[in-house]
């Protein structure tokens, strides 16, 4: 008797599992450089890495490339420019990924197939180090067979023994990128990775730059007081709720409430987010503020609403953050940020008291201060928030700073790897 496989021996034939989201004419134009960028999930799915991609893809296409993105999302949307393709394999969905040698024959022949379906050979792979190492191993099985050129960013690093052998099918992809130089330090003690290069994600500053500068605030009126991260312990949540009492003992020129983030779609890697809110919700109640704290939800193109809105963003991380795009969203956005010492966070936030705040992880007396201080001075508020705003067009510009020596190094590699590996 015959063993039936959970994946059909070919991935054209997925019953449904295999999304072709955008058609195969889209891909088949001339110039430029053929990317396929892979990762575990893309939106709708929300967090920092998917917010990148999406961007990153589009903007890649709009100077000239081809990609296709490589995925495990259900559902997953497309960019809205002609250019960019987005494929699914359930390898790559982890709410039920399990990196077992059937999973990485039936990933090995899906990349197959479609990488030499559109003559890709630079494959790009973002936080392939975490989870299974099936689609690393799969990819590496496929790099002389295809003649693929592999690459591969960290966005952040796990420290358990298991997460770090995880890393190791990572550790021998071709070239290696790290999101902050806080990370690339952390790459070379944790894992071993020494030629992580610092490489800054940057954001796409375009919808931001159309957010108004901050105005005076009326006598009495509401303001929001926003923290925008994944709703989990360590983004310090908890934290901004017991500030937020400390803010509103003060006599203010205005009414602030919190608002955080309700992010239903966003990657739960250890189940963080299981019972949070409502835990959450009973801190509010116990302190006697639950109108004060509330609850929203945004999609990857509705940040910058929430930023419109806000008259002072908190990044209050507890644990090292790789970097923190959502920080410099809110400071393109012409926001004064009031973040954690931690990591790479400051690495984006600049100099203190100038492009914006830094204190001390844990701090909710620091934390509450500045944030009364913002509160009280609106002239503060703007100026930290304009130069904020200048800093991140001068450096962190996506497709003006950041992409152009992505490319170059894409290019690099491309250069490099002609002399080793023959194109089939």
């Amino acid at each position: 008797m015959a063993l039936v496989s959970r994946y059909p021996a070919s991935p054209e034939v997925l019953g449904g599992e295999l999304v072709r989201q955008s058609s195969r004419a889209r891909v088949q134009r001339c110039g430029g450089i053929r990317i396929g960028l892979v990762h575990w999930a893309f939106p709708p799915t929300v967090g920092g890495v998917e917010s990148y991609l999406w961007n990153c893809s589009r903007l890649l296409v709009g100077l000239g490339h081809q990609v296709t993105v490589f995925t495990g999302t259900p559902g997953a949307r497309v960019p809205p420019v002609d250019g960019v393709e987005v494929l699914r394999h359930p390898g790559l969905d982890l709410s039920w990924a399990t990196g077992d040698q059937e999973e990485r024959e039936s990933l090995r022949e899906w990349f197959r197939v479609e990488l030499a379906a559109r003559d890709i050979r630079l494959v790009h792979g973002h936080n392939l180090h975490h989870f299974t190492a099936a689609p690393a191993e799969a990819l590496l099985d496929l790099r002389d067979v295809l003649g693929l050129v592999l690459l591969h960013t960290y966005h952040s690093i796990w420290r358990e023994p298991e997460s770090v052998a995880l890393a190791e099918a990572c550790g021998r992809f071709d070239a290696h990128f790290a999101v902050s130089g806080f990370l690339s330090d952390a790459c070379s003690k944790a894992l071993g990775v020494n030629c992580a290069k610092p490489m800054y994600l940057g954001i796409d500053t375009k919808p931001y730059l159309r957010i108004p500068e901050l105005a005076d605030p009326k006598a009495g009126e509401e303001v929001a007081i926003l923290l925008p991260a994944r709703l989990i312990p360590d983004k310090g949540a908890e934290l901004a709720v017991e500030a937020l009492t400390k803010v509103l003992a003060v006599d203010l020129p205005v009414r602030p409430y919190l608002v955080l983030m309700d992010t239903p779609d966003s990657i739960d890697f250890h189940g963080e987010k299981v019972g949070f809110q409502a835990s959450v919700r009973m801190l509010a109640k116990s302190l006697e503020i639950p109108d004060q704290v509330r609850f929203e939800r945004a999609d990857v193109d509705g940040m910058p609403d929430l930023y419109r809105r806000a008259r002072v963003v908190i990044c209050p991380s507890t644990f090292p953050e790789p970097m923190g795009l959502v920080a410099l969203e809110a400071m393109c956005a012409a926001r004064p940020v009031i973040a954690t010492r931690v990591g790479g966070l400051a690495e984006g936030i600049g100099e203190d008291g100038v492009s914006g705040f830094l204190v001390a992880p844990g701090d909710v007396d620091d934390l509450a201060l500045r944030i009364t201080e913002l509160l009280c001075c609106p002239e503060l508020a703007w100026s930290v928030g304009n130069a904020a705003r200048k800093r991140v067009q001068e450096e962190f510009d996506l497709e003006d700073r950041c992409l152009p020596p992505l490319v170059e190094a894409y290019e690099e590699a491309l250069r490099q790897a002609a002399a080793r590996i023959p194109h089939p």
